[in-house]
């Protein structure tokens, strides 16, 4: 401690709160010494206590002023003025430190205690920022922000940081995107980074196109949109994504379902007249609308699926053929009189999951980002494996790739079927990584923006916990299989809670609500109480990052993205600016002139006003 002045001693210990007196001769916030200058007297600043053989690290929980006690030594810590009282600090310890080659490393550990009477000393730049950066010299470093104490910036490895999953959490514009931004581009710059994005706004194309990388780097797909946009092609989602999207129930539903999966590449679909027949009809016999007649011709052709006695076709059919397969393999029954029958009741059974096929099948949104037409598909004979490990390859990549990171624009995807949909997505890429094994896993980051919006569970009781197996599945196991998370979202409380809980390190920026504080606290093993607390009044830009890859919890200016993403907010100043003042629109391009002989346009009339 060379070099600097004890700022205090300590007076009691109980538990782990440990209080100490303020020397007289120092009242600031701000301790001198050679080293520089440390905060001292602030919520959240840190000193070092002289144990002896041992450098103890206390954190400053709560300030206050106190009677003068017994403990304190003669002389050191009596007031010259005795109706004055004295100033206390309250804190609990973090940490040791000890020097490892003349620098100084920093231990976490809460359970050391100092004895009574052990001076406080300021710390000096270098042990803070040995108690910030990593310590791990072959990892590499990623910076995440400034740390508001003044010791210097706050760097953890990236192994450290993202093979545990983590989580990014704070109000609509705190700065949740621009820090995520920031990390981004510097994983971006290394050779063989692989980083998917789920960019549900459609914020982060610009940003990662940083000058330095090379071409091809940075692949974006928009999804939907335009005729020339990626669609989804529905029989590429697989058994797997088909399921998740149509969450049929498991008793009759779900049988009836995958007889229509299993069977779907061998049938054929009759758009005249809404039916699907097998590949050599010329007319359907399949529908899925309970009519009447024609019950024994559609028993024909089920009873030919089932018993293998159908050919395979060449396409794959639209998606409403598998209303049809749903309906003609789990209605038709047994009738006394007529040998078969469509059955009412069989069929009600089955008809929600009907009107759920249709409904998506029909939806306009949905067809903008899904193509429900069928197709050829990858090849011939048709196969759901392959289609969907090659859907897998196009959104996730393969074992090589030529870009170093994947951005899906989802900004046209409806957000009331983005948990459909990407949960579908999500479904089909949990299997292919589980199918994969651990021998061929590829280390991959998924960076899930929104993550409110999908990973979270669709029902109620035992089908929400059905529905979330996924995602949950991958936020438990899929770091054993190469994928690591990082989830961003406002709404903490609305993800699931195994979700959270498997996140192991967090940036939390400013959130108010009680239930999303809650979520936080009874998810990380990491988050104290009194942290928690100080969330609801952090400014913007600032977040206290916590987690097993920190030392311990950190108060940080946020690191800083260039280019930013396309998440700022609106411009409201030109509200005071006069139209004459405003700048004059673009004039809009001229009309073609009209032929001679084409009569003019019809003019539109309400009543008798023309619009």
């Amino acid at each position: 401690m060379k070099g600097r002045l004890p700022v205090g001693y300590v007076v009691r210990i109980e538990g782990s709160d440990i209080t100490l007196n303020l020397l007289d001769m120092h009242r600031g916030q701000l301790a001198s010494h050679a080293q520089g200058v440390s905060s001292v007297t602030e919520v959240g600043s840190l000193l070092v206590l002289d144990a002896g053989s041992r450098a103890l690290i206390m954190k400053v929980v709560s300030l206050s002023f106190d009677e003068p006690r017994e403990a304190h030594r003669l002389g050191i810590g009596s007031s010259t003025h005795q109706t004055e009282p004295l100033r206390n600090i309250s804190g609990a310890v973090v940490g040791r430190l000890s020097r490892v080659e003349g620098k100084p490393r920093f231990t976490s550990d809460s359970l050391a205690t100092p004895p009574l009477g052990a001076e406080a000393f300021p710390l000096s730049t270098e042990e803070l920022a040995a108690i910030l950066c990593s310590d791990d010299e072959e990892d590499i470093p990623l910076k995440l922000g400034d740390d508001l104490r003044g010791g210097g910036s706050l760097n953890v490895g990236l192994k450290n940081l993202i093979s545990r999953h983590v989580a990014v959490l704070g109000s609509s514009g705190q700065g949740k995107s621009c820090f995520t931004a920031a990390v981004l581009q510097q994983i971006v710059k290394l050779p063989r980074a692989r980083i998917v994005v789920f960019d549900i706004n459609g914020e982060y194309e610009a940003a990662l196109n940083v000058p330095e990388l090379p071409d091809g780097a940075v692949k974006c797909t928009t999804i939907g949109g335009g005729p020339s946009r990626f669609k989804i092609p529905y029989y590429a989602l697989g058994r797997h994504g088909l399921n998740r999207l149509l969450i049929p129930s498991e008793k009759t539903q779900r049988p009836a379902l995958t007889f229509a999966l299993e069977h779907l590449h061998q049938v054929r679909w009759f758009p005249q007249q809404k039916g699907a027949g097998l590949v050599n009809d010329t007319v359907p016999f399949l529908f899925d609308d309970c009519r009447q007649g024609g019950a024994a011709e559609a028993d024909r052709r089920i009873q030919q699926l089932r018993n293998g006695q159908a050919d395979a076709a060449t396409v794959w059919p639209h998606m409403a053929a598998l209303a049809s397969l749903v309906a003609e393999s789990h209605g038709i029954q047994p009738s006394p009189r007529n040998g078969v029958e469509r059955n009412a009741f069989s069929y009600s059974n089955i008809s929600p999951l009907i009107t759920r096929i249709n409904r998506f099948a029909e939806d306009p949104m949905f067809r903008s980002v899904v193509d429900v037409d069928g197709g050829a598909g990858t090849g011939t004979p048709l196969n759901w494996a392959h289609e969907s490990t090659n859907l897998v390859e196009e959104v996730f990549g393969g074992q090589d790739v030529p870009w170093r990171v994947h951005i899906l624009n989802l900004r046209h995807l409806s957000h009331d079927l983005t948990p459909f949909i990407l949960g579908s997505l999500l479904e089909l890429y949990a299997y292919e990584l589980f199918r994969r094994g651990q021998e061929n896993k590829i280390p991959t980051l998924l960076v899930l923006e929104e993550a409110h919006h999908y990973l979270r569970p669709i029902g109620s009781g035992e089908n929400a916990g059905e529905n979330s197996l996924a995602y949950e599945r991958l936020a438990k196991e899929g770091r054993k299989f190469g994928l690591a998370l990082w989830l961003s979202t406002q709404r903490p409380s609305e993800i699931s809670p195994t979700v959270l809980s498997q996140c192991n390190n967090w940036v939390s920026f400013r959130l108010t609500s009680e239930k999303d504080l809650a979520a936080i606290q009874s998810a990380s093993e990491w988050a104290d109480r009194r942290e928690i607390r100080r969330i609801a009044g952090l400014p913007r830009q600032t977040a206290v990052v916590f987690g097993g890859s920190i030392a311990m919890p950190t108060l940080v200016r946020a690191a800083e993205a260039c280019p930013t993403p396309h998440s700022g907010d609106a411009d409201f100043s030109g509200w005071a600016t006069r139209r004459s003042e405003a700048p004059p629109p673009a004039p809009l391009p001229a009309a073609p002139p009209r032929p001679w002989n084409e009569s003019p346009p019809e003019l539109l009339y309400d009543g008798d006003v023309p619009f």
